[in-house]
């Protein structure tokens, strides 16, 4: 897994959310999620920022896995998508891991 957990706090955007991983070399990668996104993952009405904090373990596991599948963008920003939270969360689920909570 080559993305490590970066110190700070999310950053609410008008459709998503960023917060920072590491790279090995110490690069910094903002990770994107739509807010629709999360909340395809969790219904519970605690808004993004909660589902981020909730969910933070599993989105970090789906976003290092994807890095390593495609790499951040040419910005530097890496995008999970609704496709990625259903697959993660179905990979999680066969290994019996079920996020932070």
């Amino acid at each position: 897994m080559p993305l490590i957990r970066k110190t700070g706090t999310a950053v609410p955007k008008e459709l998503g959310l960023f917060f920072p991983m590491l790279t090995p070399e110490d690069t910094t990668i903002d990770v994107f999620v739509y807010a629709s996104a999360l909340q395809s993952l969790d219904s519970d009405p605690v808004g993004p920022v909660g589902l981020l904090k909730r969910h933070r373990t599993l989105l970090e596991a789906i976003a290092s896995e994807k890095y390593d599948r495609t790499g951040a963008g040419g910005d530097g920003i890496l995008q999970i998508t609704i496709d990625d939270l259903l697959a993660g969360q179905a990979g999680n689920e066969v290994i019996g891991r079920h996020g932070d909570t």
